[in-house]
This record gives structure tokens, C-alpha cells and sequence, in this order.
């Protein structure tokens, strides 16, 4: 196996399948609550607390930029089993802690995974700078899926007890990520060759297909617990388990596969082998280093390589500045010219600011405002599916976790790839932000109708919106600020995200949640209330209000990310002919 940027993104892949488990909080906080004895209130704050540690990725962005990548990989795997052992500790009753020391721990735990996260995140959009949403995508949707992947494994192996699958939580990554840190790293790229080019996108398509292939084996696994339940034996769980465990093998597998890829391609499209070396294609064209724009301000280029290939003896300097009507040099065959197809087809170079300069841009404000409202609202449904199942009498809330992890998944791939392919047909990429935030808003009033059914479609649409934030803002992070301080930056924004899962979490949809507790039980002065049941609430109305809160706040979140949209044009400027187009 050859050890370059593809090693990279599977063993980046590997870890960031672990990286999603703070969504599984759910399994556990029912537990937390009636073990602990905590109000509704109490049992936001530690989900808001959990929230809080990913602000500790701001302290693992400084530490990248100074360190191997490795670093900070490693530190964060220690972390996290640092502040998980402390919950395990705390719910086996091993240790007392009180309250703040229990909410620090498991925002230290959390911490540790955004550590890793950034670390994955930043080597590989280095690593694949053409392909930054694509990559992203791939990433985020393994963050997505991490959730239903382990859920699946408690039902087949841990149920009902909840320690053992804690116990995982804090083991699992951190092996895996003190396992593969040192594959976490910039790797040379292999350039923007037609044949690498066919070659990169036929490896994301297969990627994502046994991603895809993941996902929707997950999502019948669920279903089918969900319809049989009753029937299903723990070695049918077991064998569940077993085949999804081999289809993320696989998943993983595929990026480092070079010669099967090649092999079927070759036999899908009916294409002979292309030559490899410029030698046997032809002559080279020296190009300039130095960056190109084209006149008008349509297109700005980056990164042109020394060797472009063409079929012709003619060579050319080119110039830094173009006509939209240059024939640039070569004859009527312009059209097939590798090097003119990468020249007008390599990405915009974005400015490379600083972590204080980006602060003093409205952009930085906007994108943080954006991600207070809308991850911070995906978080606020997260903390809370648990007892929303709950409410409505709902047996196997896990379905609900793993349904939300699944099209979590989905949307991490489809903001990601799709994205990726408005950008490159003209359309500014914040436009995808529109479109997260109304999903959010419609599964917020689908779980607002309080109905078991529509509730996992309520879910699945959060999980989809959720997914797709986490896709779209790392991406129009790098392309407004760029990549020099870019995990700093990035983290920077994001830490608002726990600000206002705070906020809407344990202010707002459970400070409404205990406030319809008491009105419930006001109900039945009489009734004597077992100890599960006495700070909970049943009924459509235990959530109602504060979930159409939610989908207000996501109508909010469409206004601010149309402004970003428009503050950003000049960045995603162009040109929607293309040049050869012109040409002809």
C-alpha cells in the first residue's frame, strides 16, 4: 500500500468514525438522570457542557499550527478517554463528583474529538485543496455515521447495560486514534494531471458509494428493529453488527485501492489505459508559477504546475493577464488541451488571513452568528431527542439516535459533493446554507406535532440539516479566510456553537420541559410518582413550544445566511462560460 494523501484520508476516515459519539448522548442521559437524580434542567447543562469542549479545539488550532499534525491527534485521544472515564466512573458510582467537576469532564472528553477533528480536517483539505467540499464531505458524513455505527454495536453487544457502552465510548477512539496519528499528515499532491483528475474522481465516487452503501445498511437495520423488535435473537443483532463492521472496512479500504480503481474504470467505461508519463504523451508547456486572473475579474487562478501536457511541438509562455478570447497559443484543438482545461478549472486562491484579521471582518461574525443558530439548534433537538421520545411513550429511543446519525450522514455527503458542484457551475457556496436552514426549520415543526411517527421523520430532518452545517461551514471557512491559520479560525467560529446550544437547550427547551413537568403533575395531585417518573412529563405539549421556538430561530438563521451570501460574491466570482466556450 502506497503511504501518500490517500493513506491519509482513510486513517483520517477511520478516526473521525469515532469522532460523532457526543451524539449518542442520548443512550445515556436517561441513565445519567434517574441514576443521578437530575431535573431536565440539569441534564441540558451537562449536554450543554459536552457542547462546550468542542471550544477546546480553539487551544488544538494553535497547537497545529506549531506541531506535527500527530500532536495534536494524540492529545486529543487522551483526552477524550480522560474525561469519559470520569462519567464511567460517576454513573458506576465509583466516584461522586459534584456537579461543575462531572459537566468539566465531559467537556473535556468532547474537547479531545475536536481535537482529532481539526487535525483530520485541516492535513486533509491541505492534502486535497481541488476537492475541499468533496473531502469534507467524506469526513463529516464518518462524524455523522459514528453514531448509528455504535449504537448498533450496544444493542448487539451491551444492552441494557450502560456502562459497558460508556466504557466503549472512552476505549474505542482512543485507540484508534493513538493507533493512526501518525498517518495524519501533509502528503506531496498528485497534481492536476487529465489522468490523476479522472483517477481522484473515480476514487471519491467509490468512496462515497460504500459510504452510501453504509449508511443505508444502518438505516435497515433500524427499521427492521424498529418493525421486529421482538423477534429479533442477540445473534441476529450480533450478525448485524458483524456485516457493518466489514462494510466500513471496505469503506476504508477504498481510498488506498489505486490499481482495483483504475481496473474499473477501465472496465465500466470502455477506455484504454492513458499513458502516465508526459514522455509518452507528448511535449511540456513551462508555465509560470505565479498566479493568473482573467480580466474582468471573473476567474482568479492558483497552483498552475510546471508540467502541462499537450499533443502539439508548439510551446508558449503565458502571460498574467488574459483575454476571454486568447487563443493562448495553440490551434483549433484548444478545447482538448489538458493544460488549458487545468488553467481555467483550478480553484480561486483565497486570501490567507490571520486569526486577527478574520475576526476583524463582518464574516467572521455573520459565519459565527450562522453557526450559533443553526448547529446550535441541531444540538438543542440532540440533547433532548431522549426525553422527546420519552414524552410520547416511545420504547427504543436508540432508533432515534441512529436515525439522526444516518441522515446526519447524508447531509454531510450531499452539502459536501453538492456543494462542491454549484460552486464549480457558477453558484456562491454560502446559497447551501439557505437550504440546511429551512430543513432545519421543517423537522423542528414535524417533531413539534408530537406524533411517534412523524417523530423519526422529525429526526431524520434534523439529522439531514444538522449534517449538512458541518459540511458547508468548514468549507466557506477556508474559502473566505483561507488555510494558513485555518484550524484556528475555524474553531474560533464554531466555539459559538455551544453558546447557543446552551442557550436554546437548557434556557429554553428545558426550562419549558420543567415548566410543563410541574403542570403535568399538577394533574394528579394524588399520584404517588416513582422515582422515573417524577421529573418527567408526557404529551405533545412537554415540547411543543419550545421545538416551533426552534424553527423560529432557523427562519432567523435563512436572513443571516442570505447576507453572508451576498458579502461573500466577490469571493465566489464566476465566469459562467467558460473560456474555451469564448474561444470558439
Amino acid at each position: 500500500m502506497r503511504i501518500d494523501q490517500w493513506a491519509g484520508l482513510a486513517s483520517a476516515m477511520a478516526i473521525q468514525a469515532c469522532g460523532g459519539l457526543t451524539y449518542t448522548y442520548a443512550v445515556y442521559s436517561e441513565h445519567l438522570k434517574e441514576v443521578l437524580q437530575f431535573t431536565q434542567v440539569q441534564v441540558d447543562e451537562i449536554g450543554a457542557a459536552k457542547d462546550f469542549g468542542q471550544s477546546l479545539g480553539i487551544l488544538g488550532g494553535l497547537l497545529f499550527n506549531l506541531y506535527p499534525p500527530f500532536v495534536t491527534v494524540s492529545i486529543g485521544a487522551v483526552l477524550h478517554f480522560f474525561g469519559y472515564m470520569i462519567v464511567l466512573m460517576t454513573l458506576s458510582r465509583k466516584m461522586s463528583p459534584p456537579f461543575w467537576l462531572l459537566c468539566t469532564a465531559i467537556g473535556i472528553g468532547v474537547g479531545g474529538d475536536s481535537w482529532m477533528d481539526l487535525a483530520c480536517i485541516g492535513t486533509n483539505l491541505r492534502n486535497f485543496q481541488e476537492h475541499r467540499g468533496t473531502v469534507l464531505g467524506i469526513l463529516k458524513a464518518e462524524v455523522g455515521l459514528s453514531g448509528a455505527i455504535f449504537v448498533t454495536i450496544y444493542k448487539a453487544f451491551f444492552k441494557p447495560n450502560v456502562d459497558r457502552y460508556v466504557l466503549l465510548v472512552a476505549v474505542g477512539p482512543t485507540i484508534i486514534g493513538l493507533a493512526l496519528a501518525l498517518m495524519i499528515r501533509p502528503y506531496s499532491s498528485e497534481g492536476f494531471g487529465e489522468s490523476n483528475r479522472a483517477n481522484t474522481q473515480w476514487r471519491f465516487q467509490l468512496t462515497y458509494g460504500t459510504i452510501i452503501s453504509l449508511a443505508v445498511y444502518l438505516l435497515v437495520i433500524i427499521l427492521t428493529e424498529a418493525f421486529l423488535e421482538d423477534e429479533l435473537t442477540k445473534p441476529v443483532l450480533i450478525a448485524f453488527a458483524i456485516v457493518m463492521i466489514t462494510i466500513m472496512g471496505i469503506s476504508f479500504a477504498m481510498p488506498v485501492l489505486h490499481s482495483p480503481v483504475a481496473m474499473l474504470k477501465r472496465r465500466m467505461t470502455g477506455e484504454r489505459a492513458s499513458m502516465s508519463s508526459a514522455q509518452e504523451r507528448g511535449f511540456d508547456i513551462l508555465v509560470d508559477e505565479s498566479n493568473i486572473e482573467i480580466s474582468g475579474g471573473n476567474v482568479m487562478l492558483h497552483r498552475i504546475h510546471k508540467s502541462c501536457t499537450v499533443e502539439h511541438e508548439e510551446q508558449a509562455p503565458l502571460k498574467g493577464e488574459f483575454e476571454t478570447r486568447s487563443k493562448v497559443g495553440v490551434d483549433a484543438n484548444l478545447g482538448e488541451d489538458t493544460c488549458v482545461k487545468n488553467i481555467f478549472e483550478s480553484p480561486f486562491e483565497p486570501p490567507d488571513m490571520t486569526v486577527r484579521k478574520a475576526i476583524q471582518t463582518a464574516n467572521f461574525w455573520i459565519l459565527a452568528f450562522i453557526a450559533m443558530m443553526g448547529p446550535g439548534c441541531g444540538l438543542a433537538v440532540i440533547n433532548n431527542l431522549s426525553q422527546m421520545g420519552r414524552a410520547m411513550d416511545m420504547d427504543g429511543v436508540e432508533s432515534l439516535v441512529g436515525l439522526f446519525s444516518i441522515w446526519s450522514c447524508f447531509g454531510r455527503l450531499i452539502a459536501g459533493y453538492g456543494s462542491d458542484s454549484l460552486l464549480r457551475k457558477g453558484w456562491p457556496r454560502p446559497l447551501s446554507l439557505l437550504a440546511a436552514h429551512f430543513t432545519m426549520m421543517f423537522g423542528c415543526l414535524l417533531l413539534a406535532t408530537g406524533s411517534v411517527p412523524i417523530l423519526a421523520l422529525g429526526s431524520a430532518c434534523v439529522g439531514l440539516a444538522y449534517g449538512a452545517f458541518w459540511s458547508l461551514i468548514p468549507c466557506i471557512v477556508s474559502e473566505v479566510f483561507g488555510l494558513r491559520q485555518f484550524p484556528t479560525i475555524y474553531k474560533a467560529i464554531v466555539s459559538i456553537v455551544p453558546f447557543g446550544a446552551y442557550l436554546l437547550s437548557a434556557q429554553v427547551v428545558g426550562f419549558l420541559y420543567d415548566r410543563e413537568v410541574l403542570n403535568y403533575h399538577s394533574h394528579f395531585p394524588n399520584r404517588q410518582w416513582s422515582t422515573k417518573d417524577i421529573n418527567t412529563c408526557y404529551g405533545r405539549r412537554c415540547f411543543g413550544y419550545s421545538l416551533v421556538f426552534l424553527a423560529s430561530i432557523s427562519v432567523m438563521g435563512v436572513a443571516v445566511a442570505s447576507v453572508l451570501a451576498w458579502c461573500t460574491k466577490n469571493v465566489y466570482v464566476r465566469s459562467r462560460t467558460t473560456p474555451l466556450e469564448t474561444a470558439q
